[in-house]
């Protein structure tokens, strides 16, 4: 541990930086060691189409060259760092540079990226995009008529980009058929629900809110256990 303590203060020494905006560039060996020990939100800035080539396990994913790139990055928690890269680090330096500009604690740089990843025999995950049906779009006024009609609500405000957001749509999904009678339980699709989503100020995804009699009594950002929720929701019915 002391050890990985003095490579990552080296490091950030001789991290890219402009005007006090830094970020640290790890080699694949280093980028994996901080991610196992430190943890984070891995994000790959590949096209879609590299993407399905294969991805380090756990990435969100979200194309430098999307229009909307730099508002998508800026919903990543704040507090969490975050470990980018592209093809061969070209991308992700530029990615890593907004990231830092949008407020990120940490940003941490691929050198090499995914080529000198491969060169050093380190595992690339394939994954296939799967339909998600069970997110909602939803206008301002639509959510309001929801509030009104449900005497509580449970809203996971995420994006299908999301790493952490996808790992807790299954809970999320369970919980909408376990207590189908009691309470409405949604995931919305801030993406497509832009307006809503600034309506409650969402800062960061995914985050979870809790409304009874139209009216929020609980938030949290990030992940959370099931088991967690399942309290909270009993706790107010």
């Amino acid at each position: 541990m002391k050890n990985f303590i003095i490579l990552i203060s080296s490091v950030l020494l001789l991290g890219c930086s402009s005007n006090s905006q830094s970020f640290i560039n790890l080699n694949p060996i280093e980028f994996q060691t901080a991610i196992e020990k430190e943890g984070g939100i891995i994000l790959d800035v590949r096209t879609p189409q590299e993407v399905s080539s294969g991805a380090i396990e756990n990435a969100s994913t979200i194309d430098f060259y999307d229009h909307n790139f730099e508002r998508k990055i800026s919903k990543i928690q704040k507090d969490k760092t975050v470990y980018v890269y592209c093809k061969s680090g070209g991308r992700s330096s530029q990615a890593a540079k907004l990231l830092v500009k949008s407020g990120q604690a940490k940003v941490v740089n691929l050198s090499g990226g995914v080529m000198a990843w491969q060169a050093t025999q380190l595992p690339l995950i394939r994954t296939s995009k799967k339909e998600d049906k069970s997110i909602q779009e939803l206008s301002i006024s639509d959510f309001d008529t929801m509030l009104s009609q449900n005497n509580l609500v449970l809203a996971d405000f995420h994006t299908l980009w999301c790493m952490p957001c996808r790992k807790i749509s299954p809970i999320i999904d369970e919980l909408k058929e376990e207590y189908v009678s009691s309470a409405q339980v949604l995931r919305i699709d801030m993406d497509n629900s832009e307006l809503l989503a600034e309506s409650f100020e969402i800062k960061a995804v995914p985050t979870l809110i809790l409304f009874k009699n139209s009216k929020e009594i609980w938030r949290h950002t990030g992940l959370i256990s099931k088991e967690e929720l399942t309290q909270l929701l009993d706790s107010h019915l």
